[in-house]
């Protein structure tokens, strides 16, 4: 008997076994959560095919300063309500306590996942300075990444140091809907979106939290 986490399809008047659809990992602090992240959750579920998307609320960034970040709850309730009436989207804390490396997510995720393939979501931001994160290469080495435009970060993302090592491994955009199931490493860069707000540019104009 099949596992009722496995599909059959018919193709062609045939029987097929799929597997579990892919489940997108979409962290960050959300210190705050604004349009830009909705958009991208939504960028790529319609690039990458996902119709599941974890959008993990870390308590604290390692490279950036506790002092910083509003509470994790507030964050919580915040994300919760910008993502609210996105199909396959769920938001849960990373971890209850800070600071979190993405690696050791990655690695929790990846043995928690039942087989159900995984890709990591990243912000064109974010993966110019991915080279810096705790633990970089073995993200990389670990499950295939989705790197999403972000306005004016393209050039410093195609042509950091996590780019250019794993050149090799980059997957064309007309391909991203094979990403999750290619063998790491394996990343696509994604372009299209082009919402130009940020977390901290709202933090200097209003105090929300």
């Amino acid at each position: 008997m099949l596992s009722p986490r496995f599909k059959i399809e018919m193709i062609k008047g045939r029987r097929r076994v799929k597997g579990p659809d892919p489940v997108g990992l979409f962290g960050g602090s959300f210190n705050q959560p604004h349009e830009g992240h909705r958009a991208l959750v939504l960028h790529a579920q319609r690039h990458l095919g996902l119709k599941r998307v974890r959008v993990l609320v870390s308590p604290q960034n390692p490279l950036k300063s506790a002092q910083t970040y509003a509470p994790l709850n507030d964050r919580l309730a915040a994300t919760t309500a910008l993502m609210r009436g996105l199909k396959g989207v769920s938001v849960e804390p990373e971890a209850r306590r800070g600071p979190v490396f993405a690696a050791e997510t990655v690695r929790q995720m990846i043995n928690r996942s039942k087989g159900a393939p995984l890709i990591y979501l990243v912000g064109a931001d974010s993966f110019a300075g991915f080279h810096k994160w705790h633990r970089w290469r073995s993200i990389l080495e670990s499950l295939p990444i989705a790197v999403i435009n972000r306005p004016g970060c393209r050039l410093s993302a195609l042509k950091s140091p996590a780019a250019m090592l794993y050149a090799h491994a980059r997957v064309s955009e007309r391909q991203a809907l094979r990403l999750a199931g290619l063998q790491a490493p394996a990343w696509c860069y994604l372009n299209g979106l082009n919402k130009p707000i940020s977390s901290s540019e709202i933090r200097l104009n209003q105090n929300s939290f």
